[in-house]
């Protein structure tokens, strides 16, 4: 491994922290690789490396500063949740991330393609709250769950965020490694912390990742914890759906064939909605994102490049995007000259990493929502 003594192997290593979420580390591996840059600008005689590794360096501190707008901003969010979520603990006891709810501000709009989608989760969740007058007229309830299934890297996530953001709701998000515990009755206890502190909000989102690990089919497990852990995740989801609080349960799977049949049955997720991989609209919009105020060749064709995607989703497209303006500002740094995201960028990293969705995949998700058995 590279010794972190240059400008190239302090930017390498922030990219790496920011990719798990490190942001502290992040930002000063961006700060030290532009702390490194303008010293070399000032030892350098060209005046032409010396204006190039300047404006360099700005574009670190420039990155550094979102970072650390971004931790600034986390960090506020979960102190909130701290004073205003969370069931007391003991002195010794530190409040979890899953008990600590966020504000989106994501909206449906900013979700790229998937329109279908956007319709179904609107009609189930969105417009009830938005129009209570209409919804009663016609017997629709606000609240209940929705389960997003699919491909891995589709966005799943990002809707649920999404969601949370037109609602203006109180976001909490878990695993099933969340919440299962070591500890007997730890994991029940956990669930119904959750549903506790999201039910004390005006409007409340869970969103459940995962959730096959959580409530698997009874059947398939020879655990003696599952069956109280799915007991309790029933009992506590067993009203979402009667109108009477503004608590909405959203799960996500790449497993749909995985998950108890009890809580597929109405009351609790009331709708299964595919999301699927984007289309060909989605891909151009999803490269338009990811390379917004990028400096591209004139040989970057997007319309080709959306074609040539076709199977990839979206995480993949978003990581192409990510990588390509990594590799030419790496290689602007390493040979001190002018340097922009080519052709040639996407085609060398396209040639080593290929679609994360498979075609076997595919055809399973395929045979679940034809409702066929599947093994």
């Amino acid at each position: 491994m590279e010794p972190l003594t240059t400008p190239v192997s302090h930017i390498s290593a922030g990219i790496a922290a920011q990719e798990r979420g490190d942001l502290e580390a992040a930002h000063r591996h961006c700060l030290e690789a532009a702390r490194l840059l303008l010293d070399e600008a000032r030892q350098t005689k060209s005046p032409r490396i010396r204006r190039q590794r300047t404006a360099y360096a700005d574009q670190l501190l420039a990155q550094a500063a979102t970072i650390e707008a971004q931790r600034v901003q986390r960090s506020q969010q979960q102190n909130v949740a701290r004073k205003h979520v969370t069931p007391p603990l003991a002195d010794d006891e530190q409040t979890p991330d899953w008990l600590l709810a966020e504000r989106p501000t994501v909206r449906l709009d900013d979700v790229a393609g998937l329109a279908d989608v956007k319709e179904q989760i609107a009609l189930k969740l969105i417009y009830p709250f938005s129009h209570p007058d209409t919804a009663e007229r016609f017997g629709v309830r606000p609240g209940g769950g929705l389960l997003l299934y699919g491909p891995p890297g589709t966005g799943k996530t990002y809707i649920a965020r999404a969601v949370a953001g037109e609602l203006d709701a109180a976001f909490f998000v878990a695993k099933a490694s969340n919440l299962m515990s070591q500890w007997f009755g730890k994991a029940e206890q956990n669930i119904a912390a959750l549903f506790a502190a999201a039910r004390r909000q005006d409007k409340a989102v869970i969103f459940l990742d995962e959730i096959e690990a959580l409530i698997p089919k009874r059947s398939a497990t020879s655990s003696s914890v599952m069956p109280r852990v799915i007991s309790e995740f029933l009992a506590q989801t067993q009203s979402l759906g009667d109108g009477n609080g503004a608590l909405l349960l959203l799960g996500a799977t790449n497993e749909p064939w995985a998950i108890d049949d009890a809580a597929l049955r109405p009351g609790r997720f009331d709708e299964l909605i595919y999301v699927g991989l984007p289309d060909r609209t989605a891909r151009l919009r999803l490269l338009e994102m990811g390379l917004k105020n990028r400096p591209l060749a004139g040989d970057v064709d997007l319309e080709q490049l959306a074609d040539r995607l076709e199977g990839y989703s979206g995480a993949d497209i978003t990581y192409l995007c990510t990588r390509a303006g990594q590799r030419a500002f790496l290689a602007a740094i390493e040979q001190d000259q002018e340097r922009i995201i080519e052709a040639a960028d996407f085609d060398a990293i396209l040639a080593e990493r290929r679609s994360s969705v498979t075609p076997e995949m595919l055809k399973r998700y395929d045979r679940f929502r034809a409702g066929r058995t599947t093994r």
